[in-house]
């Protein structure tokens, strides 16, 4: 048996079975893997009090998500201290992680990125900081209010056209794709936000997948949350 690791082709072909109801030990022998392996994929990968829900989209993102964030964290440990009070001081001015990003490259020669220094502001904020209270947007509506008559639109929405070609090369922070996840009785939701660049994941639970309960998420992630949005692919609903 060939060591290998599971990719997006064997969780399609998992979630493909499992809908068939086949057993674990089939779908092992077919792909080649052992039942505890493959066992194990669906444990790990399976959200908690989701009502047993295996899907191939989800399990793949966040099997991303988990290698983005192992660079990130050796990233996050190589942040020299001079760095950090560089980016205290200029996160006091509520300086965009992205412009403090560039001054430091071209003011003090340290490279560290945009996505580090979210990173970075987002661990000190689990750890009970307030560092992500200094971003442009913390405390501030982030969009203008929705009226009751417009809240299956995104306010400001665009084209998928007038999307900037920097999002396609997974270059920069803050480009995300939008979708949603339904559960094998149909009764269970999921809207996941993927960021390109890092593959980080925005999971929320939905009560149902109208485009009015969509949109109504998605606004609530924007305005409950640091990330800042550039742009944002939602997937036909």
């Amino acid at each position: 048996m060939i060591y290998r690791h599971l990719n997006e082709k064997d969780r399609f072909y998992i979630e493909q079975r499992l809908s068939e109801g086949d057993s674990l030990r089939s779908i092992a022998r077919a792909l080649g893997f052992s039942p505890s392996t493959i066992s194990r994929e669906i444990k790990r990968h399976t959200p908690i009090d989701f009502k047993g829900l295996y899907c191939h989209r989800l399990t793949s993102r966040c099997a991303q998500e988990k290698r983005a964030k192992a660079k990130q964290g050796q990233a996050f440990q190589q942040i020299s201290e001079e760095a950090k009070m560089l980016i205290h001081q200029r996160l006091k001015t509520h300086t965009s992680p992205d412009v403090i990003s560039q001054e430091l490259i071209r003011e003090h020669n340290i490279q560290v990125s945009e996505s580090t220094i979210y990173r970075y502001i987002y661990d000190d904020r689990e750890q009970g900081g307030e560092l992500y209270k200094n971003l442009p947007h913390s405390g501030k509506p982030y969009k203008k209010k929705v009226s009751r008559g417009d809240q299956t639109k995104i306010p400001n929405r665009v084209g998928i056209e007038q999307r900037p070609a920097i999002a396609d090369e997974k270059t920069e922070f803050g480009h995300f794709e939008i979708d949603t996840v339904v559960g094998r009785d149909h009764q269970s939701y999921l809207l996941t936000l993927v960021d390109k660049a890092n593959k980080m994941c925005c999971i929320r639970k939905m009560p149902n997948k109208q485009a009015k309960t969509v949109i109504n998420t998605f606004m609530n992630v924007v305005g409950s949350t640091f990330f800042d949005f550039k742009t944002a692919l939602l997937q036909k609903i």
